[in-house]
């Protein structure tokens, strides 16, 4: 089961890093057509809803692209700490409880400079972010205050890599749907 749950959690991280990828390549087009001008000119005002929602896909997906590699470089670090194993745990899982939050901080304010709404899949990724915000908090009590299990490693390792899935269909689904669109648009 084991060797399974491994497996599937290296897949969704791929499947992480493709998903971004493609989402790069989609944004470098997309800006080529309305131009940067979109995301930073507040004289600028936003035509419709399909410019309010790629406006905020876009700072949806650059803030967990730039707050997930952070927070790898960060749990590194908190890892390597010659410390008390607990002390270590408690640091790890308030990190990852601070990161979320100060990521839902930063699409907050990033949305309201902008005067951009929220998008459907902005809206999913804030409710999809409960549940690692969750498991690190049960974690962060079980593991790190009183050195107790309550989540085994294969079934938090499992749920992690399922919220990553999730997260990438969510984030894909922009794009794919977008395109869709302009598809039926032409034909």
């Amino acid at each position: 089961m084991q060797s399974v749950v491994e497996f599937y959690a290296n897949v969704a991280y791929i499947a992480v890093d493709v998903v971004l990828i493609l989402s790069a390549v989609y944004i470098v087009f997309r800006v080529k057509e309305t131009g940067v001008r979109v995301f930073f000119n507040r004289g600028y005002k936003l035509k419709g809803k399909r410019e309010h929602d790629f406006i905020s896909w876009c700072f949806t997906l650059l803030v967990y692209t730039l707050f997930n590699y952070i927070d790898t470089i960060i749990t590194g670090l908190v890892i390597s700490l010659e410390t008390d194993y607990l002390l270590r745990r408690k640091l790890f899982y308030l990190s990852k409880i601070f990161f979320f939050i100060l990521l839902y901080m930063s699409l907050y304010a990033l949305h309201m400079m902008r005067g951009c709404s929220f998008s459907a899949v902005t809206r999913g990724a804030y409710y999809l972010g409960l549940i690692p915000i969750t498991l690190y908090m049960v974690q962060l009590i079980s593991r790190g205050y009183y050195d107790v299990n309550v989540i085994t490693s294969v079934n938090f390792r499992f749920l992690i890599s399922l919220y990553a899935t999730i997260s990438c269909v969510l984030f894909i689904s922009y794009p794919v749907k977008s395109l869709y669109q302009r598809y039926q648009k032409e034909n």
